[in-house]
Parts: C-alpha cells; sequence; structure tokens
C-alpha cells in the first residue's frame, strides 16, 4: 500500500512525542514547499482517525517579488480545492528585520512566528503544525555545532513546544518528495534555497552532500539521533534548574525580583557556587531566557542570542570572585557579580525624569513607587528629627522651591550629604554607600529647581536639613511595589 511507512513514521513521531489530541484544531501553517504541502495532506490523511479541525495558514514575507505572490496563490488555491479555511497575510520582513536590527533570516523566523501564534489564538486553534523534517533537524545540529552551541542549542528543533508541532521531525527530505510524487501532488520551490548564500543553505546544499558521499550516508539519522539524546538530557537539566530557581525565588536572599519592569534577577552567589556546573549554566540561561523573551524571540521558539562563551564568561567571573565586575551576555543584558550577589540584567541607558507635586501624593507606575508627603509644623515633631536612611526623609519646607522632579542621575550630579561640609558626586556617594552597579541607574533622586535634596532611600542635602530656625517641615514616605 503506497504512503503506508510515511504514515507510520508520522504515527509513531505522533505518539512518542504526544502531538496530537483527539478533536484538535490545528493550524497548519503551509509556505508551498514540498515539506510543508506533505505535512497537510499527511494530516488529511488522519483527519478522520483523530477527528481533526484543520485550517491552512499562509505568511507572505514580500522577499521574492512576483514569486512569493504565486506562492500565496498556490496556497489559496490548494485549500480551496481540498475545501478547507484559508488564512494569509503579507508582510514585508525586510522592512521588519531592519526595524528591530535582526538579520533576515532571524527577522523573518520571528515575523512568522509572531503571525501564526496570534493568528491560532484569534481562531482559537489547539495546535500549529509546522513541516520541519529530519534534514532540518541534522542541518540545525551542525550550524549550531559550528557556531558553538551548547547543550539547548544541540538539542535541535523541539518536535513539541507550546502549541507548536512538528509532526514530520523524523521524517527525511526523500521520504516526502517520495510520499508527494505517489500522491501525485505538486509543490512550489523556493529560489532562495538553491542558492548557497545563507549559512543554512550552505550546509543543505555543500557541507551535507560531502559528509553522505565521503563519509557518512546515514548521517542524518545519525544527527538527528544525537540531537534526541542531548535534548532528553537538556530536559533533565533544566526541569531540576527550574526547580532550583524556584526554590530560590521563594527566598528574599536568595533571589530577587524588585524593578516593577521585571528588568534583573539577584541570585545569592554563596549558594548559587554550589550546585554542578551544568545546572549553573542551565540556571543563567533561564535567568537570561525570563529577563529576555519578549525582546529577541517568541516564546513559542525558545530562542535567545545568548552564546556558549557568554555563559563561561561568567562563571569565570565568578570563579575568580571578581566583585564589581561585569560580563556582557546578550544584547544590552549583563551579569555582574557585586560582594556576595550575581545580578542577571538589562541596562538601561534611557534616563528618567518625573515631574511631581508636592506635598500631596503621587504615584510612579513606571517606577513602581508611590510617595505621600505632607507639610507639618515644626514643633508637631520630636526634638530632634533624624531623617531616616531608607524610605522617609524630613526636609525643611521652605527651602524647597516649584518645579519638583524625581529623576535618574546624571554623569556631573553632585550634592552635600547630610552631616558633611563639602560636596560629592553622585557616583562616588553610591560606591561609598556599596550600591552595586546594576543598581545605581534606578536610584531616583528629588530635585528642587534642579538642586538634589534627597538621594530617594539613602541620604538627604545637608542644604535642606531641619535645624532650629525651622517653622515647617516636608515629610515623605516612599513604598516601592514588591514584585
Amino acid at each position: 500500500m503506497k504512503n503506508e511507512i510515511f504514515l507510520k513514521k508520522l504515527k509513531q513521531a505522533i505518539a512518542r512525542y504526544d502531538l496530537l489530541e483527539k478533536g484538535d484544531k490545528v493550524l497548519v501553517a503551509v509556505s508551498g514547499g514540498p515539506d510543508s504541502v506533505a505535512l497537510l495532506y499527511a494530516l488529511l490523511e488522519i483527519r478522520d482517525e483523530f477527528n481533526l479541525d484543520l485550517s491552512v495558514a499562509h505568511l507572505n514575507h514580500k522577499l521574492r517579488g512576483r514569486e512569493s505572490d504565486e506562492d500565496q496563490k498556490f496556497v489559496k488555491n490548494l485549500a480551496q480545492k481540498l475545501n478547507l479555511k484559508f488564512f494569509s497575510k503579507s508582510i514585508d520582513v525586510k522592512k521588519e528585520a531592519k526595524k528591530k536590527k535582526l538579520s533576515l533570516e532571524e527577522g523573518a523566523r520571528l515575523v512568522r512566528y509572531r503571525y501564526l501564534e496570534d493568528l491560532a489564538d484569534r481562531i482559537e486553534a489547539d495546535k500549529i503544525a509546522l513541516g520541519h523534517q529530519a534534514d532540518d533537524q541534522a542541518e540545525t545540529f551542525l550550524m549550531r555545532l559550528l557556531r558553538g552551541a551548547g547543550g539547548l542549542g544541540l538539542s535541535g528543533i523541539p518536535p513539541k513546544r507550546g502549541k507548536i508541532i512538528r509532526p514530520l521531525i523524523e521524517i527525511k527530505r526523500e521520504e516526502i518528495e517520495k510520499f508527494l510524487k505517489e500522491k501525485g501532488e505538486s509543490y512550489r520551490t523556493d529560489s532562495s534555497n538553491l542558492l548557497p548564500n545563507y549559512f543554512r543553505n550552505k550546509i543543505r546544499l555543500l557541507l551535507l552532500p560531502l559528509i553522505k558521499k565521503k563519509f557518512n550516508p546515514k548521517i542524518v539519522e545519525v544527527l538527528n539521533r544525537t540531537s534526541s539524546i542531548i535534548s532528553f538530557q537538556q530536559q533533565y537539566v533544566e526541569k531540576n534548574s527550574e526547580e532550583i530557581l524556584r526554590l530560590l525565588c521563594k527566598t528574599k536572599k536568595m533571589v530577587r525580583l524588585r524593578s516593577p519592569q521585571k528588568d534583573k534577577i539577584v541570585l545569592n552567589l554563596k549558594r548559587f557556587i554550589n550546585y554542578d556546573i551544568s545546572l549553573k549554566r542551565e540556571m543563567i540561561r533561564l535567568c537570561v531566557k525570563k529577563l529576555n523573551e519578549d525582546r529577541f524571540a517568541s516564546p513559542t521558539t525558545g530562542s535567545t542570542d545568548l552564546s556558549f562563551d557568554s555563559v563561561e564568561r561568567t562563571l569565570d567571573l565568578i570563579q575568580r570572585k571578581k566583585s564589581g565586575r561585569k560580563v556582557k551576555l546578550t544584547g544590552n543584558m549583563w551579569a555582574e557579580v557585586t560582594g556576595e550577589t550575581l545580578a542577571i540584567y538589562i541596562e538601561k541607558k534611557k534616563k528618567q525624569a518625573y515631574p511631581i507635586s508636592l506635598p500631596g501624593e503621587n504615584y510612579l507606575r513606571n517606577l513602581g513607587m508611590r510617595i505621600k508627603s505632607e507639610v507639618v509644623p515644626r514643633f508637631s515633631l520630636p526634638e530632634k528629627i533624624k531623617s531616616k536612611g531608607e524610605e522617609v526623609a524630613f526636609l525643611d519646607w521652605e527651602k524647597l522651591k516649584e518645579p519638583f522632579s524625581l529623576r535618574s542621575r546624571r554623569p556631573k550630579d553632585k550634592f552635600k550629604p547630610l552631616g558633611m561640609e563639602g560636596t560629592k558626586s553622585i557616583a562616588d556617594f553610591l560606591i561609598d554607600m556599596k550600591v552595586p552597579r546594576y543598581e545605581r541607574d534606578e536610584v531616583m533622586l528629588l530635585t528642587t529647581r534642579g538642586k538634589i535634596a534627597w538621594i530617594v532611600g539613602y541620604r538627604i542635602s545637608d542644604e535642606f536639613k531641619v535645624t532650629d530656625k525651622t517653622k515647617k517641615v516636608l515629610k515623605m514616605e516612599v513604598t516601592r511595589k514588591q514584585e
């Protein structure tokens, strides 16, 4: 019987990786190429057995002009022929990639996944079926191996992640082409796949054929098996790492997520270094993923720009106990060792400034900060007033003048700390206070007509302290939203 072996391998993958459940509504991504067309026909073959509700989605990347439009037309006609719902969208991927400062390949991938996930949510699809197959897996393994990937990268393309499923992941390209030939079905050929101009194309057109001919004709099967073994090992390490981080998050001394923007994770270094190196590597990667998932890739793909070398440099920094030093992880994300902590954080380049009204109540949502202030008579307070260093300050109201603002520090900022004779730069003051580098740009300054009156949470300026001559006192109290 024709295609019996093909469908048997398809069902084995579905069962092994738990890809489908009976009654699933499946959005099938069809580019028009042989893999996605074969996927669509294969799912049609098992539709009754699994009681599937199938629909077709196509994204026109606008990269090959008329050829891209012909692909879209082909898929639309195919869906109509098979009496399936058809969804499509055209997006200028080159423009999107440039806007997001991504490579064309990465930009296309990002746009495609976001389109499919948004569409699946809109039509309430249970699964999104993609046409990745065994040769794609082998190519991905070699690409990542040559780029120096770690366990996560060498795990390859996951058969299932979230709503995404890949039923053809264990079927080779030649088997797919044979399946379509026996069914007498046509497909589109992407001319850009025939030129060795992209890294993946070079692997597909040059390296893999050479390995098959000169070294091992079954290299695709070997690489798929290796990737599968690493994937299961990686899943075990990841599960253990997530459990450890979950435990760390239960104790404030272990992990802090202080910022409302969730832009940093701070780990207790003493306890972190006691874990096995494989778990330490994975915990760093998971922290990056948590902070970075909306910045570089769709959460479904699990992709980030974090390299193995970046993780190793971070571990080396920890090993040498280089306090105050930092390592670039990816983009504007850094790892920094300070005292007994390891911080993984997104560096802020944009300075913040907010006008506020005093006295009264101000809620600064972006900072997760609420400021309550009131003016009280001097005689209503104790004889000795001490401005608390944390979140309460007492200032001479008559020395304060509008406009008031709360802002982040600037390079040449100076003030006169309470109890000191001369002035001190804000940078030096924060260093003396042992404020970690990753927190210094989050420290906010209360200013009055441009003069610094209070480094919020640390010290008021001596210039605005309450004295024997003070008649009215501004009491300020800051509360922060706890994550």
